[in-house]
């Protein structure tokens, strides 16, 4: 199994002609190892979501080979652009009852962006342009799988993703191998509005149901977990209801925050075993997010992926 190589934040795309730029796509990071007769999907954490995605049967019929391993983006849309909460709907899910009637109310697509594997030979040590060359033989896009095209030019595909809504963009070094499980500058991401990932440590009191306020989120300066924040909007009754449920079995006498280890009145302490997007306006001085807003649950990713 292959970890799938990381992109790194900046705050401005390099403009030369060393790169391919390609639009970030809002869902959920997915190696497929595909064959002619099966298909088994692996996220980042390389956890399992093969069951998850039923739709997802049709890949080996895209392919023109006789085995492959891809690196793409699985996403759900709304309004036509990829939504993380639509797909959250979807990720949440194991019974297998509701994962078929989910595909019918939020189907899923995948955009394959790069090919790791071809017939058994690793393709990993072979430029960025050649892998996307061969992947382009090798895949034949059908209703649910596509190919994501990679542009030259960093200025017209910036505006037409920040345009029509998207998260970002990607710029990829033409020449960069492939470093599973390695975030470097060969790769670069932009995102129009600032977001990351955090851990859940805990919840605050307030008016919502079940007496929700807001999550207590930080992240990990080495295997001490410090308080970055509270993020108290973007939050519905069906939200609300999921992340109780997701609490049971989790539940904490101790803060598990390095810095702060009472909390205010009306904290409920969690074990830091769940992970969510948050997105902000910006960091303070002091670390701290302003105007967090909850974005979804990331099952895909582990707590300790979530650093300083």
């Amino acid at each position: 199994m292959i970890t799938p190589m990381l992109s790194k934040l900046v705050d401005r795309l390099p403009a030369t002609g060393d790169y391919l730029y390609e639009i970030k796509l809002d869902g959920q990071r997915t190696i497929a190892e595909v064959t002619s007769r099966s298909a088994i999907l692996y996220t980042r954490n390389l956890r399992n979501v093969t069951r998850k995605y039923p739709e997802l049967v049709e890949l080996p019929d895209c392919l023109r080979c006789k085995k492959a391993t891809l690196d793409g983006e699985i996403v759900a849309l709304k309004d036509g652009i990829p939504s993380f909460q639509q797909l959250q709907h979807r990720m949440s899910l194991s019974d297998a009852r509701m994962i078929a009637v989910a595909a019918q109310q939020i189907p899923v697509l995948y955009y394959v962006f790069d090919l790791l594997e071809l017939d058994g030979r690793s393709l990993l040590k072979m430029p960025l342009h050649e892998r996307k060359r061969l992947l382009t033989k090798s895949i034949l896009p059908g209703e649910v799988v596509k190919l994501l095209p990679s542009f030259d030019s960093r200025d017209i595909t910036l505006r037409k993703a920040s345009k029509f809504g998207y998260e970002g963009v990607v710029a990829k070094k033409r020449d960069s191998p492939y470093y599973p499980g390695q975030r470097t500058t060969l790769w670069l991401k932009l995102k129009f509005q600032e977001s990351d990932s955090f851990v859940i440590g805990g919840w605050l009191e307030g008016g919502r149901s079940h007496n929700f306020g807001s999550l207590l989120i930080g992240k990990y300066q080495g295997k001490k977990l410090m308080f970055r924040g509270r993020a108290g909007t973007g939050f519905n009754e069906s939200t609300i209801s999921m992340l109780m449920d997701s609490f049971e079995g989790i539940k904490s006498q101790e803060s598990p925050f390095e810095d702060l280890p009472k909390g205010p009145k009306g904290s409920h302490w969690l074990k830091p075993k769940l992970v969510a997007d948050i997105k902000f306006k910006e960091v303070t001085s002091a670390g701290i997010l302003r105007s967090p807003v909850y974005i979804g649950l990331r099952p895909d990713l582990r707590p300790e992926d979530c650093k300083l």
